[in-house]
């Protein structure tokens, strides 16, 4: 399985990263991560090479780019991936005001490992 993560904060994809591995380990998976700081590559990654990743879990508040506007690229150009991508954000009602006809997937950030994994499996295991 292939995920792509797309998040500023080094600490939070430290902590993602965890729970990838711990999720990986519980179900024996074979998870391989592509973490990038940068939302401009993570837009090329996701609008070029999407179709590649099994789970795109997408932070909001980036620099440069936000994650909403890399969600409308992957709309564009890559329609057929939206049901992978996870959002990770503390700004929920902001994301579903700006997607009112959208059906996104959200985890709020501060977040457990229980929700995460709730969040997660329908999408990998």
């Amino acid at each position: 399985m292939n995920v792509l993560l797309i998040e500023d904060e080094e600490n939070m994809q430290t902590i993602i990263a965890a729970f990838l591995k711990r999720f990986a380990d519980k179900y024996a998976l074979d998870i391989k991560v592509k973490a990038l700081l940068d939302p401009i590559q993570g837009l090329f990654e996701s609008t070029t090479n999407g179709s590649n990743y099994d789970l795109i879990l997408l932070d909001v508040r980036l620099p440069k780019l936000s994650g909403d506007e890399i969600y409308r690229s992957i709309m564009h150009v890559n329609p057929e991936i939206l049901d992978r991508i996870l959002f990770v954000t503390g700004y929920k009602e902001d994301l579903l005001n700006r997607f009112a006809d959208a059906d996104l997937r959200i985890l709020d950030k501060p977040f457990r490992y229980d929700q995460f994994e709730a969040h997660v499996s329908p999408l990998l295991a």
